[in-house]
């Protein structure tokens, strides 16, 4: 495992508490809430520039329709979590960033099983 892998898993089990806090207690997404989702994007475009590298590397890809795909998607989702956060100024801001932490926490879960030449 990776220290890129690690922190997507870290800084992205943390968005996800902090985002089920702000749900709970019925708070709307401030600037805490929304850096953190911010952070997961960055740590996401970390570990997307540094699997991409490692293919331009030579390495294999067996569908790389599905890696990439899941790569844009992890780039995508954080973007659409900030955006929901500033529009919505109620609790189902800070829900949808708990729902992109989780789901982002999936795509990270899934990616070494997709590409297993990365960093599995």
């Amino acid at each position: 495992m990776s220290i890129l892998m690690i922190a997507v898993y870290a800084v992205g089990a943390l968005t996800a508490l902090l985002a089920l806090y702000y749900t709970a207690k019925d708070l709307a997404a401030d600037f805490v809430l929304l850096g953190a989702c911010a952070l997961v994007l960055l740590v996401w475009l970390l570990e997307t520039g540094a699997l991409a590298l490692r293919d331009l590397g030579g390495g294999t890809v067996g569908d790389p329709v599905t890696l990439y795909g899941y790569l844009l998607t992890g780039a995508v989702l954080p973007i659409a979590g900030i955006w929901l956060g500033v529009g919505e100024r109620t609790r189902w801001g800070s829900a949808a960033i708990l729902a992109v932490a989780v789901t982002m926490l999936v795509l990270q879960l899934r990616l070494p099983q997709i590409w297993a030449g990365g960093f599995a």
